[in-house]
């Protein structure tokens, strides 16, 4: 849903030109272990009328008497964090003190910076913010109006200053109130409209609030819009005259002086584009496209309300019995119903797909794996179990006919690959197969360390180590094996048995 914002001061909101990304640290505070201490020490120093200045004893006193009990020493270091942030400056005050702990005293006085009261204040009004309806400040559009109006008859009617520099104020300042309350307005419904549980009395509240309120506000938009563009175009051609004005009015002219709006050529731009009756930036078509969007949306939630089928109808009494459930359950037992009710299962592969084809393994990963495509019960409501007619049963006959091949050819590998090393026997000097070096370095490492020697009943070998002074090299064909201070001896198992057997 559109909301109302968009421009200020002739400058997109969203794009600014030269934002201080710095100044985020004004916010460090609402986000620490201390940050109770922070913002009530703020709001301390922010006061209601004007900022104070006060030492970490004072706000400890203060404090400790609303009922917030906090050491001066900690009100020390919360002020310290503060100024490191930027939220808080040192008192510059000069004092007349008679002693060395009266001059600690005085040195340690704070007050709240000027950024840093803005967002005490901001984070204040948000936190006591509700979540309900903000009501529109509609009557300040017939202001606005006044306000213009009084503008062109002070231009027309000799140039008073004091009341040009009120109606430019009050002006901007209302439009500031009534865009603002708009946009809360429309964020409220924004947030209403996207739930899918609205039923009953509440559903009942929502439409009295669109069918009515909305025409309300349509209403005296399309009322006091068109005569608020109307002065804004008649006062278009006097604007230097009135910036003029202000300008010989306008008491602070320091180069980085915040002024307020309506002081510059941009802001009235950016007024004018807001209350147009056509545009990108314009307020009342944004408002009528997100009355309409409103609508539509309260059309389709009544449709959901009042039907049964298709998946966007209420499941709010579904939802709060499982919530009951999950209330009653044990920890096991809930995990076991989370994943029942939403399909959450483990991340293993589905298995299923093509049944002539061999499915992929539960490791499997899903970038690697074919498209698998899943039956409609399993993705909308997890449901495993089987629909539909039965699967047909796969031939298996071909894949275990393969797999004895396949077994056979690795044993008459694994045969020749020993009979060469047997034949080779003292393995220094000769050159061996790829199928015999996979086969020796496999042996290798089952070497008996006390008896020097590795046995291969099902090749029908032995592999024995014995000491030399010197190296022995064994060829292969991707490279030359070195064995230093060993030579390596291959001998075949069945002749040592019928060797012994004969002795």
């Amino acid at each position: 849903m559109p909301y109302f914002d968009g421009i200020e001061g002739g400058r997109m909101m969203n794009e600014p030109e030269s934002a201080d990304v710095s100044r985020l640290s004004l916010y460090a505070h609402l986000h620490t272990e201390q940050t109770d201490q922070h913002r009530r020490i703020m709001r301390l120093l922010s006061g209601d009328i004007l900022t104070r200045e006060m030492s970490a004893a004072e706000i400890a006193s203060e404090l400790a008497a609303g009922g917030f009990p906090i050491t001066e020493d900690e009100v020390e270091s919360r002020c310290t964090q503060l100024k490191g942030w930027g939220n808080v400056i040192p008192s510059v005050r000069n004092y007349r003190v008679t002693t060395i702990a009266e001059l600690q005293r005085t040195k340690s006085r704070y007050q709240a910076s000027k950024l840093g009261a803005r967002v005490a204040s901001q984070s204040d009004d948000i936190v006591n913010a509700t979540d309900g309806a903000k009501e529109v400040a509609r009557e300040l559009m017939g202001v606005i109006a006044e306000q213009l109006a009084r503008i062109l008859e002070g231009i027309n009617g000799g140039r008073d200053p004091d009341l040009i520099a009120a109606a430019v104020t009050t002006t901007f300042n209302s439009h500031r109130e009534f865009r603002d309350s708009l946009r809360d307005f429309t964020a409220y419904l924004s947030g209403i409209l996207s739930r899918y549980d609205i039923v009953g009395d509440e559903y009942l509240a929502l439409k009295t609030t669109l069918m009515r309120y909305i025409d309300i506000l349509g209403t005296d938009v399309r009322q006091h819009a068109p005569r608020i563009s109307a002065l804004l175009t008649q006062l278009q051609p006097q604007i230097p005259e009135v910036l003029e004005t202000l300008a010989l009015w306008q008491t602070l002219t320091a180069k980085d002086t915040e002024l307020s709006q309506g002081r510059t050529e941009s802001d009235w731009l950016w007024l004018g584009e807001w209350y147009a009756a056509d545009g990108e930036t314009s307020g009342p078509v944004a408002f009528r496209a997100a009355t309409e969007q409103a609508l539509g949306q309260l059309l389709v939630n009544a449709k959901r309300i009042v039907t049964d089928a298709g998946s966007g109808h209420s499941r709010r009494d579904d939802l709060l019995q499982l919530a009951k459930l999950f209330h009653l359950a044990e920890d096991e037992d809930a995990h076991r119903l989370f994943a029942n009710a939403f399909g959450v299962y483990s991340w293993r592969h589905l298995l299923l797909g093509d049944d002539e084809n061999v499915p992929p393994s539960a490791n499997t990963s899903w970038w690697n794996a074919p498209n698998v495509d899943v039956p409609v019960t399993l993705r909308e409501r997890g449901d495993r179990s089987a629909r539909g007619r039965t699967a047909t049963i796969r031939d298996a006959v071909l894949e275990t006919q393969l797999a004895y091949q396949d077994a056979i050819e690795q044993m008459r590998r694994r045969k020749l690959a020993a009979a060469e090393l047997i034949a080779a026997g003292t393995l220094d000097g000769v050159h061996l197969s790829a199928g015999a070096q996979e086969l020796l370095h496999a042996q290798l490492t089952l070497i008996d360390q006390a008896t020097n020697t590795s046995e291969n009943r099902e090749a029908g070998f032995r592999l024995s180590r014995k000491p030399i002074a010197g190296v022995s090299t064994i060829l292969f064909e991707e490279g030359v094996l070195t064995v230093h201070g060993h030579r390596l001896t291959v001998t075949s198992t069945e002749s040592q048995v019928r060797e012994e057997a004969a002795g």
